[in-house]
Parts: C-alpha cells; sequence; structure tokens
C-alpha cells in the first residue's frame, strides 16, 4: 500500500494571485517501490512525475522524470550547489544520474531538488522545483516467509556515522541468524527474541544497490526450523514534492530542531545509537551546537595506545603461534597498519560526550588487535611448503586450519556462536591450539601420499591432511555435532 499526504501551504479559495499550492506525496516504509511505478505531484496546473525506483546503468543512478508541459531547461541542486546531471531526454521528459562515487549525499536523505523550466504561459508559473528525498529500499524478496524485513532502510547516525538500517523479525525466537553478503558476514543487532536491525555501511549499499547481489539471512529457530531468506537493494524515492515558490523556504534544512536537540541530550552518556531520536539528516544537524568530535590529538594518543600492545612481548609470543617464527614481523606489521587505519578513520566524528569518543577510539583499536587474531594469515605472506619436511607439514596443516575456522559455521554447532565470538571468549586456547598444530602436534602417516596432523581447537577434535608430496593441505576435519 502507498501512504500518499497532500501538503497544503494556502487554502485554495484564499491563495493570493499569482501563488500556487504546493504539493507533497510519500512512499510509506513497506510499500511497494517497482521500477514502473510513479508517484506524481501537481501545482500551477503542472504535473510532475518521478519513476519511484532508480535505474542502476553501469557506474550511474538515473532517476527518470516527467512532466504534463514541454520542460525547456532544467538542473539538480542541493544547498546552492549543481547536484546530480540533468539532461532533457525528450519534450517532455528527463533524467537526473549521479554516479556511484558520488550517489553517498543523496542516498544519506539530503533534499534533492531538481529546477525545471517551461516556456511561459498566462496564469501557469514558468519555472518549477521539485523535492526528492532519495532512500536505500530492498526492491526484491525470495525465500521463506518466516523472516520478515522492512522495504525501507533508515539513514541513522550509529557510533559517529551515517549507516543504513533495515528493521527485520522472524516467525519464532531464533536461536541465530546470520547475514551474508556474497559470502561476507554483515552484522547485525539482536533487539530481542524474534527482532533484529541490520546496519548496512554507506559503501556496501551504493556498491550493490541495483545489482545482482543479494543479501542472504539464515536463521535456525527454536521450532528447530531452519530458514533462509533473501533481498536484492535498489534505490527509491521515498518523497517528492514540488513547489513553484523559493525551495529553501518551502523546504528549510534542519538546524537542530528542538525535540531533536532534546532527545540526543536525554540519551545515556556514552550512547552511539542515536536512531531513537530521528534519520541521519536531522541527526546531523545538531552537530553545530552540541557534542564533539574526534580530534588529531585523540587519533594519535589512541594510535599509540594500540602500538604499545603490539609491540609488547605478549602479543609478539602470540604471534610467532599464530604465524611461525618467520612471519612475527609481517604478523605485528600488518596488525599495526590494520590499526593506524581504522583508528585514523574515525577522525572528526561527531559524538555526543568524551565517554562516546572513548568509546569509538577503544573499539576501533581492539578491533584491529582481533583481527589479527581472528584472520592472522590476512596479514602475512603465505609459506612455501617444503615436500616431506615435518616442520613443513605442521606449518602447512596450521595455516590449514586457521583457514578453515574462518570459514567455518560454528553458530549451527553445539558452540552455538560466531568464530569471532569464540576467538574473543577463548583467546589464549585459540593460540595455543594453532601453536601446537605448528610446533608439536604428531604426524600420523595418513598413506604412503599423505600425513595427518592430529589435535584440538578449543573442545574439538581436528585432523588436517597434508600431501606428502606437495606440502599441501588436502583435507580439514573439524569435529563438532
Amino acid at each position: 500500500m502507498r501512504l500518499v499526504g497532500l501538503v497544503v501551504l494556502g487554502l485554495a479559495a484564499c491563495a493570493a494571485e499569482g501563488e500556487f499550492l504546493d504539493d507533497e506525496v510519500e512512499l510509506d516504509a513497506d510499500g511497494k517501490a517497482d521500477a514502473a511505478d510513479e508517484l506524481s505531484v501537481r501545482t500551477g496546473e503542472t504535473t510532475v512525475s518521478m519513476r519511484q525506483a532508480l535505474e542502476r546503468r553501469g557506474d550511474q543512478f538515473v532517476l527518470r522524470g516527467r512532466a504534463s508541459r514541454n520542460v525547456i531547461e532544467g538542473m539538480g541542486f542541493i544547498i546552492d550547489d549543481p547536484y546530480g546531471q540533468f539532461e532533457i531526454k525528450s519534450a517532455r521528459t528527463f533524467e537526473v544520474t549521479w554516479s556511484v562515487s558520488e550517489a553517498r549525499t543523496l542516498v544519506d536523505g539530503v533534499d534533492q531538488f531538481v529546477r525545471m523550466t517551461y516556456p511561459h504561459s498566462n496564469g501557469r508559473p514558468d519555472s518549477l522545483t521539485a523535492r526528492v528525498i532519495v532512500r536505500p529500499r530492498f526492491s526484491s524478496f525470495t525465500g521463506s516467509s518466516s523472516i520478515y524485513l522492512t522495504a525501507e532502510l533508515l539513514p541513522v547516525v550509529q557510533a559517529g556515522e551515517t549507516v543504513y538500517r533495515a528493521k527485520g523479525k522472524t516467525s519464532a525466537p531464533f536461536a541465530n541468524l546470520q547475514v551474508t553478503l556474497d559470502g561476507e558476514p554483515i552484522a547485525i543487532s539482536k533487539v530481542d527474541g524474534t527482532h533484529f536491525t541490520i546496519d548496512l555501511a554507506p559503501s556496501v549499499a551504493l556498491r550493490i544497490a541495483g545489482t545482482t547481489s543479494k543479501l542472504n539471512l539464515a536463521a535456525r529457530l527454536s521450532t528447530g526450523a531452519r530458514v533462509e531468506k533473501q533481498a536484492a537493494l535498489g534505490l527509491s524515492i521515498k518523497k517528492l514534492a514540488v513547489t513553484a515558490g523559493d525551495p529553501y523556504e518551502k523546504f528549510p534544512r534542519p538546524d537542530c530542531p528542538a525535540a531533536t536537540k532534546t532527545c540526543l541530550l536525554a540519551l545515556p552518556d556514552g550512547a552511539l545509537d542515536t536512531a531513537s531520536c530521528g534519520e541521519a539528516f536531522v541527526v546531523n544537524s545538531c552537530a553545530r551546537v552540541i557534542g564533539l568530535r574526534i580530534d588529531d590529538v585523540a587519533v594519535t594518543a589512541a594510535i599509540a595506545s594500540g602500538h604499545t600492545v603490539t609491540s609488547s612481548p605478549a602479543f609478539r609470543s602470540d604471534a610467532q603461534g599464530l604465524v611461525g617464527t618467520t612471519r612475527v614481523e609481517q604478523l605485528i606489521g600488518g596488525a599495526e597498519q590494520t590499526l593506524d587505519d581504522r583508528v585514523s578513520r574515525t577522525f572528526a566524528r561527531w559524538l555526543l560526550t568524551p565517554t562516546a569518543k572513548t568509546k569509538v577510539l577503544t573499539t576501533a583499536v581492539d578491533g584491529a588487535i582481533a583481527q589479527a587474531y581472528l584472520r592472522p594469515l590476512e596479514l602475512v605472506e603465505p609459506l612455501v611448503a617444503v615436500p616431506g619436511n615435518d616442520a613443513s607439514i605442521r606449518n602447512s596443516a596450521a595455516d590449514g586450519l586457521l583457514a578453515e575456522l574462518a570459514a567455518f559455521d560454528f553458530e549451527n554447532t553445539e558452540f552455538g556462536r560466531s568464530y569471532a565470538t569464540l576467538v574473543d571468549e577463548f583467546r589464549a586456547r585459540h593460540v595455543e591450539s594453532i601453536r601446537e598444530f605448528r610446533e608439536s602436534n604428531p604426524i600420523e602417516l595418513g598413506s604412503a601420499e599423505s600425513a595427518v596432523v592430529i589435535g584440538r581447537w578449543l573442545d574439538a577434535h581436528v585432523e588436517v591432511v597434508v600431501s606428502r608430496t606437495t606440502g599441501e593441505v588436502t583435507r580439514t576435519l573439524i569435529e563438532i555435532d
């Protein structure tokens, strides 16, 4: 169902001569946004219609529109600056295009204006301005109805960054829920037994919007059922309005509305999620009057604190267990480079309180260090296997185990948690397990061509088969119920 609201800024009977009534329509959060559907607004005896769904053409997003009168000139703009390439396609049709690399502002929820100029006509305006607000929106769903997602993703501010949030629920409480995109995990936040949210980074959303890539949701419900759902993402018009007047007067930019400011100031100290106070475009307008930004001094201090960890004897010992003696410096260097990058990207983020700032910086440091334990092979060069050499066989087995762990679905086992959660909870045991495979676990003769390295990872029995001919891993077995 489509929710359409008419905004009238003056009564028709009382409108002054030469004035025209503004018009606005809005698509509700779960309304359809099919590619062929249009939203239309009308003023000054002129109708302006636009396709709800933006079209993806290669590396461009295209907004298609038409008018009930000939269009002789037009432009797209925001905040007094040109934005969006306007092109007349025929006498009454036009397109506005944005490259994927420049579409972030549009999708964050800014007021996009499209001005259209018409031939002079007595009694009708020579120029109209449409106001367009665009949202990321799931364009199609397949799979189980036991998983529900809102069609619209709302731009919200989380930890000082704008993300696009989808809300979902399951028909019964879920024991676990995994969301992946092209095989890579996407983080979710569990609200309660049946409700969850998914936050997509703008770079991810813009990369997949309008393409064949789909989010895949897989849940194990309390009923024992395992269900999946797929969702394709697109961009769609949320609101369309038109005015013959000054668009900046008719649609003023938010300037930290009193209700928004009051809501933000009432959040708990250290709060990072501001979604309860409104969408990102409005919330971010308060950055001029409250809160603080992460400065270069704080970034430098956080990086230095992280390097204290990575340069410590304890981290060096763990690095040796994880990747072997010859790659210790590579892992330390890779961890520090990751840390520097993650912390540097927090520069200039807007947070509400010093406590929130400390949380963001600490999370960036801890996350980079955790990544070194979680996926150390991404930070080092692969070892050259030496066929028939016991030390090389053990190193190959350890690397093979790390690769298998990173791809293993632990949530649907008796562990009931993700690999990342397990490593975080049992970091020391994780390191020791890998060290034993690398340094001391027994090598058994599998056949004339293969060797089997046997050991444990946490409480799971592990066998890694290595070719004696090539030194490469041919099979890794992790036994978990």
